[in-house]
This record gives C-alpha cells, structure tokens and sequence, in this order.
C-alpha cells in the first residue's frame, strides 16, 4: 500500500469548481493564436484554459505550443487554475524566488497549500525547465490523485520505487496522460505548453467518485479493524450501497455517533459538499453535532434507541465533487446473524 501523501486544502480544491466551465471552442471574447491550428490535438484543452484565463499567449498573437514550460510558468497556470487566492500567501523562503518576481505569489501560494515543493539544495528552480516526473507530481498533489495500491502501467522507463513513480501511476490511473508512446512515459522529457493544458484540463475532469471508490476500501478497512467489532461495513459498488451489520449489543444508537460511522465511511471533508437527501443541511461546513442529528432525523431513530433498532434503516447521502459532479451513496444497516 502506497503512503498518502498530503493533500491540498479544500479551499483550494473547491476553487477549482469554480473556475472550471469547462468551454472547448473560441469565442469572442478569447484570444485567437496564430500558431495554434485546430489539427494541434490540444487546441480544445489551449482554448479551455485561455478562455477562463488560465493561460496567455504572448503580445505578437502566437501561444508558441512547443515551447518547453519552466516551474515558474507552470506554478502561474496551476495557482490560476485553481482559483488559490495569493493576497496572503507567507514567502516561501526558496532564496531563489524573489519577491516582485511574475511567479513569486503563485510559488508562495501553492507551497501554502501542499502542492509543490523546491529542491534538496533549498531552490525551487523558477527557470528550469518542467520535467513530466515534476509535472506528475505536481497534478497529483493540486487535484488530489491518488491510488490506494501500487498500479500497473506500461511505461518501460518508469523506475520503480523512484520518486516520481507512485506519481506517474496516479496519472495513469485516472486517465491524466498515456505517455508519450505505448510503453513510454518520458520522466525526463519536458513539459511543453500545448501538452500541459490537456494534462491541466484532464486532471480537472476526473471524477470525484473515482477518487472516492479508489479509497473507500481503505475506509472500510479501517472502519472495521476499529472498536469491539459492534459494527461491521461492506460496501456494493454496483447500487452505491454501504452495509453496516450490527451485531447484538446492548448499546444506544448514538453508538454510531461515538464510533464516528457517518464521517469514517463518508469522509465528508473530501467532497465540496455532502447533505443528506432532501435536507438543505450542509453537513461539513455546519456544527459536528447538528449534521448528525440531521442524519439521525433522515434515519427515523432516536439516538437513545436500541442500537439493534436500526436494522432495516437507511440514509442517502448526495455528495457534490469539486468538478460539479453529483453522486449518491446510502448506508444501510441490518443486524449480524448470530
């Protein structure tokens, strides 16, 4: 099983549902570049971005799609494209990024969130040249894309258990790139400009419930080697559907409060929004203690009930991704047959 690595605050995921409608075609009010024919296979995913100016070209019309990306640059496009606020970004403390530098704040803000790091020797490096290992590791930590397990690829040139390899797979995984031929991913290769706008556009455009069921195992996992085995969850991926078995016990429903059911199976904090169907009730942004008498009052139960008085109750949670995307997941609870 692979480390989680951290994760970027929700405040900086949920800014990049609300910068993401996601046009693919020029209009009007976007500039048209002379060097980005629509035969580039990156011309929808240049267009997307420049259109919610994410990107530029240059003052002479043209975007120059094959110019190589430096991290500075693609520190500029990630801060934008994800909306981060750098009005109070705390300096970073690499010597070399000064401040006053075009790249300064947006260094300074994705170092404040998590989702890129400098050098061994202290620098960030703004002038160098992006690298596809760099540029995996960086979309993983900006979108939140991570695996469980290790996973398989076919890139011949990734070196397993290198630094950048739990990275690439990630990538893979969730249909960010397939490399640069069949059994190659180009670590070392550079980043050039057309191409990172599609790995950009890509990377948004994975579904939060792919993240979600990649990790749901490992929630209930947890879940069920914790406490005195009162409750056990299973998990249908087929209806959505998560299964608490009860075992006979003399306890109170708000036993599923103080084991912390709701919250440890439905991670409430990795989605933009999760209520309880037909409540209004936003459960992560309101009191711990209110959302979970919204739930109990979706359940029908009494938190001084019976716990085994749960058996055949059910709640249905919509939860909102922060690519716009909605899904549903109900938990379900039946009594353990003795």
């Amino acid at each position: 099983m692979k480390v989680s690595i951290k994760k970027a605050t929700k405040v900086a995921l949920a800014t990049a549902l609300l910068t993401s409608p996601f046009a693919t075609t020029v209009s009007a009010d976007m500039p048209e570049f002379t060097d980005v024919p629509e035969t580039n296979v990156h011309y929808d995913n240049i267009y997307n971005l420049a259109g919610r100016g994410v990107v530029s070209g240059y003052p002479d019309g043209t975007y120059q799609p094959a110019r190589h990306l430096t991290r500075a640059e693609a520190a500029v496009i990630l801060t934008n494209a994800l909306g981060l606020d750098t009005s109070e970004a705390a300096d970073p403390g690499f010597p070399d990024v000064k401040k006053g530098a075009y790249y300064f704040d947006e260094v300074a803000a994705l170092v404040e969130y998590g989702v890129i790091s400098g050098y061994d020797n202290g620098n960030f490096g703004p002038n160098d040249k992006l690298t596809r290992a760099q540029m995996a590791v960086l979309l993983s930590m900006a979108y939140n894309l991570y695996t469980l397990e290790e996973k398989e690829t076919p890139f011949k040139d990734v070196k397993p258990g290198s630094w950048y390899d739990a990275y690439v797979q990630n990538l893979y995984f969730f249909g960010v790139t397939s490399g640069i031929s069949a059994t190659k991913y180009g670590p070392n290769d550079f980043v050039r400009r057309d191409a990172m706008a599609s790995f950009v556009v890509n990377a948004e455009e994975v579904p939060e419930e792919a993240k979600y069921e990649e990790w749901l195992p490992l929630y209930l996992e947890v879940f069920n080697s914790e406490g005195d085995k009162t409750l056990q969850a299973g998990w249908d991926s087929e209806t959505n559907t998560i299964m608490v078995g009860i075992a006979d016990t003399a306890k109170t429903a708000d036993f599923l409060n103080t084991s912390g059911t709701f919250f440890s199976l439905i991670p409430f904090y990795d989605f933009y929004s999760a209520k309880v169907k037909g409540s209004d009730y936003e459960l992560t942004m309101g009191e711990r203690e209110l959302a979970e008498q919204e739930i109990f009052n979706a359940l029908g139960v009494d938190k001084t009930a019976d716990l085994n008085d749960v058996e055949g109750k059910q709640v249905t949670f919509v939860l909102e991704g922060y690519d716009g995307s909605t899904f549903e997941y109900t938990i379900t609870f039946a009594n353990q047959t003795p």
